[in-house]
């Protein structure tokens, strides 16, 4: 049995933490590596302590947690509606409590990361005498072990039973044009995808949005936003897998390069619209209308950066989180400069010089 459990670590959890690496180092910068060394200690016990000491604060880290989870149990549910995979559904053999239970330690390795930081707050919790609060995030964490289980065997003992509910699909007016194509795609083919992006970048924005007061520093939003887009590079990712695998005949057609480009860009701009309208009562509190306006473009010129570097040629898949990292790390450190502006039109010109280089010359990478 051990063997079975070996082989769900290596074909579940390996691949969920090689793909989210660069999401987790992130993470991991910003709690360890913005703050002097001589500091570290004493910020993260004043986290926990105004987490546990503070009920909106929280009900925010809860927040967090859940979409962490949804995030991780998003991820496994498809791989395991993966052809590829389809070897696991032999686990549908044993027993339905020993599988639930192979599921469970499946969800907690995936949790791992943030159960680790979980014994600091269980640390300074009994040291401060927060029982209650510690009771109640223990019971939290294990409700989103034993969800994530559920529907983890639920979905492989269920997998050639039809659905009884279905996420309805959005019908999407305009798909004849290269941007409806693509948006179709992701409002059909990746809608779950799509979702966890926008509940994570629409939960972020708001709790920044709710803190701002008149007069604040509009690199607040900036840098908020600038978060926000990275839980979209996901989706870039499989709009280059769809358009590899379904529409790559379309480079032999009259189409022009500049068309397709901005056929893209449009796509980016108009995947933020929510973001943007959850920003629209914050003009005039941190953020001007000509700062609201830059952030449609920093977006899509961001996002088409992302897209122009998958264009290149017998690129290494391993450096695409390199990549990720030094783009998000030049971004960050231009918007805190106040430059988003120009990090905007750089990027725009980039890319487009990229894109038009690369598009002909791009085969697949298997």
């Amino acid at each position: 049995m051990k063997g079975i459990l070996h082989m769900m670590i290596k074909v579940l959890v390996m691949p969920f933490y090689k793909n989210h690496a660069g999401l987790l180092f992130f993470v991991f910068f910003l709690m360890f590596g913005i703050v002097e060394s001589t500091q570290i200690v004493f910020y993260h016990q004043s986290l926990i302590y105004g987490m546990l000491s503070s009920g909106i604060f929280l009900v925010v880290v809860f927040v967090i947690w859940l979409l962490y989870q949804l995030k991780s149990l998003h991820f496994l549910l498809k791989n395991l509606g993966d052809d590829a995979y389809s070897f696991l559904s032999h686990v549908t053999l044993l027993p339905a409590a020993q599988s639930f239970l192979y599921f469970l330690l499946i969800s907690f390795i995936t949790f791992l990361p943030v159960f680790f930081y979980t014994l600091a707050i269980y640390a300074i919790g009994i040291q401060q005498a927060f029982y209650e609060v510690l009771a109640l995030v223990f019971v939290f964490q294990l409700a989103l072990w034993l969800m994530n289980a559920w529907m983890l065997n639920h979905s492989i003992r269920q997998r050639h039973i039809a659905s009884r509910v279905a996420v309805p699909t959005l019908a999407l007016p305009y798909q004849q044009t290269q941007t409806g194509i693509y948006a179709g795609y992701l409002f059909k083919e990746e809608k779950s995808a799509l979702l966890l992006s926008k509940i994570f970048s629409l939960v972020l924005i708001y709790i920044v949005k709710e803190t701002l007061e008149p007069g604040d520093d509009f690199r607040i939003v900036g840098i908020t936003w600038l978060f926000a887009l990275l839980s979209h590079t996901y989706l870039v990712q499989k709009l280059k897998t769809f358009e590899d695998h379904s529409l790559s005949w379309t480079r032999n057609l009259p189409i022009p390069v500049t068309k397709t480009f901005f056929s893209y860009l449009v796509l980016y701009s108009i995947l933020m619209v929510p973001e943007l309208l959850l920003l629209t009562g914050s003009i005039g509190r941190g953020l001007s209308l000509l700062q609201f306006t830059l952030l449609p473009i920093f977006s899509s010129t961001f996002l088409m950066a992302i897209h122009a570097y998958l264009l290149k040629p017998n690129r290494d898949p391993d450096q695409f989180l390199t990549y990720l990292f030094w783009l998000f790390l030049g971004c960050f450190m231009l918007v805190l400069s106040k430059l988003i502006w120009v990090t905007g039109v750089a990027m725009l010109l980039i890319s487009f010089l990229l894109f038009r280089k690369r598009f002909f010359q791009y085969e697949p990478v298997e």
